[in-house]
């Protein structure tokens, strides 16, 4: 029976493990066999020993360690029969589906950003266009239709050549039918900036032109050679010219600095300040100025408020009414907080009206002659910038 108990707790069975001595193995070879697995398995967290216990206590041990180790190990690995580490298949197809899942989310959530982008521009066209379609049926039912041109070419020269039409020149330089017609000729190169402001002399000889680069060049532009080129004093964009009609050589420039320089090709430095255009002590940055043909000492100015000024420039006195000669406004625009300008004005030939056009706004003609701050005299509706 001792031999039979010896043989029998030689005989270690670790199901898992596939590990059994045989059993001529002796009792102490079976517990040193037993140590020494315990000894390796150590840190696989395997509880063996080489006590004396029955076949079925040691399977049971071994099955309840192993199932401890996959336990702790079922989220990532676990081991083989043979003792070596092996992925969990299971894990890797989760892990695959979780990416696979975030994945899709990610091209949803681009998926819906691509289509409220789409709406929301979709909404924007659909804005502008009505607002397009607004400001298209406002003016429809503001303005008239063209009327059929009044000037015809055969019958004019017809009466030219019987001596009955005097103004033949005057009529066919301002007729439609030419206006229609024209074409770009040629083209003057020499400013480094944008152009602002093209202005012919009286004669129609010579063109003058202001820059963003500061510049003022005096061309003849038959030749298409500059007959004059110099600094025009502005330390800001140079926005418009004024030739004073009698005098071929003198005119006037208006900048966004608010500055107006008298200039006077004869002289060496040919421009001179005049006046800097403000309100109250603000500087007004100024876009326009014209001089009127019936006065030429005087001259109006416009810019950035909505006032159109008028200066002498015998009666300029900077500490009287910053040297203004009078002033007028659109009475609903005095006091508006809507940022109206001044984009361009006027005289009339003879200079008894003054014409203004405003940004975002209409076009207003005012008497020259009335007093400071009158009223205009006619709206002209149909005009606006953006």
């Amino acid at each position: 029976m001792s031999d039979k108990g010896s043989s029998m707790e030689g005989k270690t069975d670790i199901v898992n493990g596939s590990l059994s001595s045989s059993p001529e193995m002796s009792a102490e070879e079976g517990r040193e066999t037993s140590s020494g697995i315990e000894v390796e398995a150590s840190d696989l967290s395997l509880s063996l020993t080489g006590d004396d216990v029955g076949p079925n206590r040691t399977s049971t041990e071994s099955r309840d360690t192993d199932t401890e180790s996959s336990g702790e190990e079922k989220d990532s690995d676990s081991m083989d029969d043979m003792g070596h580490y092996s992925i969990n298949e299971e894990n890797r197809a989760l892990d695959r589906s979780h990416s696979e899942e975030e994945e899709e989310e990610d091209e949803e959530e681009e998926q819906r950003s691509h289509r409220r982008a789409q709406r929301k521009r979709a909404n924007h066209d659909q804005d502008s266009s009505d607002d397009e379609q607004a400001l298209e049926d406002w003016v429809s039912s503001e303005t008239t239709a063209l009327p059929q041109p009044r000037w015809q070419a055969v019958h004019a020269l017809r009466e030219r050549e019987l001596g009955s039409s005097a103004r033949f020149v005057y009529e066919a330089c301002g007729a439609r039918v030419f206006v229609q017609r024209f074409r770009l000729q040629h083209g003057l190169e020499g400013h480094t900036g944008c152009v602002n402001t093209l202005h012919f002399n009286q004669r129609g000889t010579w063109l003058a032109s202001g820059s963003d680069d500061l510049k003022v060049v005096v061309w003849d532009w038959v030749r298409r050679q500059p007959v004059l080129e110099f600094e025009s004093g502005h330390k800001s964009n140079v926005f418009q010219l004024a030739l004073e009609p009698d005098s071929p050589c003198t005119f006037l420039s208006a900048g966004e600095d608010a500055v107006v320089f008298t200039i006077d090709l004869r002289q060496d430095r040919p421009a001179s300040k005049l006046v800097v255009t403000k309100e109250k002590e603000k500087k007004v940055g100024l876009y326009t100025i014209y001089v009127n043909p019936a006065n030429t000492y005087q001259f109006a100015v416009g810019g950035r408020d909505q006032f159109v000024r008028i200066y002498d420039q015998r009666k300029i006195d900077e500490n009287e009414n910053n040297g203004v000669l009078k002033k007028f406004c659109p009475h609903h625009l005095v006091n508006s907080e809507s940022k109206a300008n001044i984009t361009c004005l006027v005289y009339s030939h003879d200079g008894s009206e003054l014409l203004a056009s405003y940004n975002d706004e209409d076009i207003y003609l005012f008497n020259s002659s009335h007093s400071d701050g009158a009223e205009y005299i006619k709206r002209y509706k149909g005009h606006r910038n953006n």
